[in-house]
Parts: structure tokens; C-alpha cells; sequence
């Protein structure tokens, strides 16, 4: 697991994919990725309520038949190995980056172009209908599986 703040450049570290090969490409360069599809699921937490953001974590994990890395974008909401673990991944690739109100849209949209992750936001603040539509639609595009969570009002 990896946590990073925001702005912080890690070597090594690049949300950019890479060309994937599919089936035989010996002499033809890489061959045409398959029509991905994905999605846009919101949920809304309160603080006393039975479920938190953490505990989606696994559920978007579900969904990852594809490898990709899982991106949980938040605010100071560390996550530690052990707690990964018990939800059953201890071996996940999951990457935590801090999220504030001024660069949220960005940020995702720079994870979401990568296409190389599912992501779960806990989006600060009330989101816009032009937002939500954008990362819908990048979302589809990447064939990410995206859970915006909002904190009750």
C-alpha cells in the first residue's frame, strides 16, 4: 500500500497506462483492447450510520477482475496493512491519495484518464451536475468502476 499526499511526486510511481497486448500480436505490434464499460455509483454516509467509506474498499475490489489498481481518494483517512488484510487484501495494489475541495475534479480526472484503476472519492462537499456527468462519462471511457461517496448534509 502506498499514501501519498497531494502533489507529491513518488519515482517510480505514474498514473499513465501502458499498451496492453491481447492474444497473439507476434508481428503485428499490440493488438486492439477489448470495449471496456464503466461506471459511476453513488453512495451517502452519515457519521453514525452502520456503513463507512472504508468498508467499500472490498466491494470495489470485486470488481477488479481486470488488476488494476485500487485508488481511494479522501481526506486524512489513512488506511494500514493490517486493516487491508482483514478485508481480504492484503495483496491489492491500493493507493491512498489525499483529496481536498480545490483539486478534487482534477485529481480524479487525471486518475481517471490513466485508466488503469477503479477508484473510490469521498468527494468534499456538494457535488455539481456537470461534475457528476463528467465523471460519469470519464469513467465509462476508462472502464473504471468509480464509488462517489457523500457525506450526509
Amino acid at each position: 500500500m502506498r499514501q501519498l499526499a497531494l502533489g507529491m511526486e513518488e519515482p517510480g510511481l505514474s498514473l499513465s497506462s501502458q499498451p496492453v497486448a491481447f492474444g497473439n500480436t507476434a508481428g503485428k505490434g499490440f493488438g486492439i483492447a477489448p470495449a471496456r464499460s464503466g461506471s459511476l455509483t453513488e453512495v451517502i454516509v452519515s457519521d453514525e450510520g452502520a456503513i463507512q467509506p472504508l468498508q467499500l474498499l472490498p466491494m470495489l475490489a470485486q470488481c477488479n477482475s481486470q488488476e488494476r489498481w485500487l485508488m481511494w481518494l479522501s481526506p486524512n483517512r489513512p488506511m494500514n496493512k493490517q486493516w487491508l488484510a482483514s478485508m481480504g487484501l492484503g495483496q491489492a495494489p491500493v493507493v491512498h491519495l489525499d483529496l481536498c475541495t480545490d483539486t478534487q475534479m482534477a485529481l480524479c480526472s487525471k486518475v481517471l484518464a490513466a485508466g488503469n484503476s477503479h477508484m473510490i472519492v469521498e468527494w468534499q462537499g456538494r457535488i455539481s451536475s456537470d461534475d457528476r456527468r463528467q465523471l460519469r462519462q470519464m469513467a465509462k471511457n476508462s472502464g473504471s468502476h468509480v464509488v462517489l461517496i457523500q457525506h450526509e448534509a
